[in-house]
């Protein structure tokens, strides 16, 4: 079955600095996997390394942009994506979801801290926030997990993390990614600790 469509609105201004409604209709930047049943999602807008522009009326997420599945420091994503459940990946879905997604590096810097098994393990150099729209959805970190369903909100702060499904039907979310410096879990956690000596001195 097709993925559910996402209606994008983008507004703009004209040349006498009125708001008007630049585009209205399907997102038309839209990914299917072909080897997930139901494993998919839609980019409605991101925003390049260059920085906002709120003068052009150019459409940054044409059906043709080639826009990165994680961000770059200083760019910024909005994503809606659908999660199937668990028992529809195939068992090598852990290779296949991150060559898919061009993101093997995110997956390897994922799993240094976890002995889970879960194939969408992975960490990003970026701060995300993520909303459930549809569904229920497990959220997996190193040490500890949270159930999550339709109106819940995760703060994503350059964590490992997976998302498992463990239900019988797709779990629908919204992220805005704000790419940030690369930092490495070990980096933050010598910070820390370094701050904390800092603290009692």
């Amino acid at each position: 079955m097709a993925r559910a469509a996402v209606r994008r609105v983008v507004t703009g201004h004209d040349d006498e600095g009125k708001a008007i409604i630049l585009y209205d209709g399907d997102a038309p930047n839209s990914f299917e996997s072909p080897n997930i049943p139901g494993f998919g999602a839609t980019v409605p807008w991101w925003t390049p390394e260059k920085g906002i522009d709120h003068v052009s009326d150019e459409d940054l997420a044409t059906a043709e942009t080639d826009i990165p599945s994680f961000p770059a420091e200083g760019e910024t994503i909005l994503r809606i994506a659908d999660f199937p459940p668990d028992a529809v990946y195939p068992d090598d879905a852990d290779s296949l979801i991150f060559t898919e997604l061009d993101g093997q590096e995110e997956a390897q810097a994922g799993n240094e801290h976890n002995n889970s098994d879960h194939f969408w393990f992975h960490r990003t150099d970026s701060l995300d926030y993520a909303v459930v729209l549809e569904g229920e959805i497990t959220l997996l970190v190193d040490d500890g997990e949270a159930t999550l369903t339709a109106g819940d909100v995760v703060v994503q702060r350059a964590t490992s993390h997976a998302w498992a499904n463990r239900t019988d039907k797709t779990a629908r979310m919204l992220f805005v990614l704000i790419g940030t410096p690369p930092q490495s879990a070990q980096e933050i956690g010598a910070q820390r600790k370094a701050y904390g000596k800092a603290a009692v001195s």
